[in-house]
């Protein structure tokens, strides 16, 4: 029974893996969007929706059949959440498309570009958390969460001193990023859940 519940938990880990690096995908669709390159953003989304449904399906299976305890228990609880972190985070990674699309705005973006770099360092980082369990990686997601935190507060400072469309969808923009760093951040702190049983 130890043995089947293992291949569960390993179906799972795969299963997380390649959320991981779709979402990691779409963040860097992102980047070619404020470049001017139009991506698709809504068909990796997709594929998230049913990766995490599949990840939901082989978890509720394992719970019933074999009722893990203790980190097993954890780990099967803190995938199901991480999968719709991930899959949020695509949503709002959909959203900054769509913002772009509908106001057309001939910007630099500089401040925008900053805050992406520090995010998909931040999705990459929470993935590699997770999937390796490593706590050590959680710190250095918490200070990259408060750099983009102060980032918004910025952006919407810039835009009371200077109003207009590109300081607007910057704002808008940023405030999707803080929002993707925050689930980010969940994805950490389910980490710490999975290894001893605190949440953070």
């Amino acid at each position: 029974m130890r043995k089947l519940l293992e291949l569960g938990l390993k179906q799972m880990e795969k299963l997380l893996q390649e959320m991981g690096e779709t979402t990691i995908e779409c963040a860097n669709s992102i980047e070619k969007i404020l470049d001017g390159e139009w991506d698709n953003i809504e068909d990796k989304s997709s594929k998230l929706h049913i990766l995490r449904e599949e990840i939901i399906d082989i978890a509720t299976e394992l719970l019933v059949r074999y009722q893990p305890v203790a980190s097993d228990l954890r780990y099967i609880q803190a995938s199901i959440d991480v999968s719709y972190d991930l899959y949020r985070i695509s949503r709002y990674a959909m959203e900054i498309e769509r913002t772009i699309k509908i106001t057309n705005p001939n910007c630099e973006f500089r401040d925008v570009k900053n805050a992406l770099k520090t995010v998909n360092e931040m999705i990459k980082t929470a993935v590699e958390a997770f999937l390796s369990k490593d706590e050590l990686l959680v710190g250095k997601l918490i200070e990259m969460d408060t750099k983009i935190d102060r980032m918004y507060i910025d952006s919407i400072k810039a835009l009371k001193e200077q109003p207009d469309l590109c300081k607007a969808v910057e704002a808008l923009i940023i405030r999707h990023l803080e929002r993707i760093s925050d689930h980010a951040k969940y994805i950490g702190g389910a980490t710490i859940y999975v290894k001893n049983g605190k949440r953070i």
